[in-house]
């Protein structure tokens, strides 16, 4: 069933007809993921429109040799582009997606549902127009981060990035790796440099940004 939560993080939900809301109601399911669980895998077949209410998931690549890199991340009120298209044009996922925060919720609208929606409801073409064109910048910036930055740099970035309204990076060194595609060794030690200039604040599990405009 369509909840308030639901409403306001995703607008357009409102704006569809009594017909496309009792459809969704029937079909929609909530979805309950962990940190670390890994939601989608290169290649899979994309079941659904993903529609994030609580948490954070992270859309990543990996190298031939095993390296993972951060291509952008999904919070509430998003979807994931990548997979949207897959979804429209009916081909494999091409990246993976995993859980960055302690849990995720997330609300899934089966396949032949979305397609239904797109064909019949305007207000969900301009929703998936938004979702593709809006992360089209997000995608350069990491492609432009993942050629021509330094580690440092690439640090500092995902750490703005990843920020809460506390100011906080719930992540770990390794995580971090992970997203960045760098060993744990680097992150640690750009972190410790981060510490030492006062910038940041480290702590199991957590990080905290003291002065946030110093790292842009």
């Amino acid at each position: 069933m369509i909840t308030n939560q639901m409403l306001a993080t995703y607008p357009f939900l409102s704006r569809l007809s009594a017909e496309s809301r009792r459809l969704v109601d029937a079909s929609a399911k909530i979805r309950m993921a962990a940190r670390g669980d890994c939601l989608l895998r290169k290649g899979d077949r994309i079941r659904g429109l993903y529609l994030v209410l609580s948490g954070r998931l992270r859309v990543y690549t990996i190298s031939p040799a095993g390296d993972e890199a951060s291509l952008y991340v999904i919070e509430p009120g998003e979807s994931c582009p990548l997979a949207m298209n897959a979804l429209l044009t009916e081909k494999l996922h091409q990246a993976w997606v995993a859980v960055e925060t302690k849990t995720v919720k997330i609300l899934l609208i089966p396949s032949p549902v979305f397609h239904d929606l797109y064909e019949n409801e305007r207000v969900v073409r301009e929703f998936t127009l938004s979702v593709l064109s809006g992360r089209i910048s997000t995608l350069m910036t990491a492609l432009e981060e993942l050629s021509l930055q330094s580690v440092g740099e690439r640090v500092k970035g995902h750490l703005l990035r990843c920020a809460d309204e506390r100011g906080e990076v719930e992540t770990t060194h390794q995580q971090m790796a992970f997203a960045l595609g760098t060993a744990r060794e680097v992150v640690s030690r750009k972190l410790r440099e981060l510490v030492r200039a006062g910038l940041i604040q480290t702590h199991r599990g957590r990080i905290k940004l003291l002065k946030p405009r110093c790292l842009g």
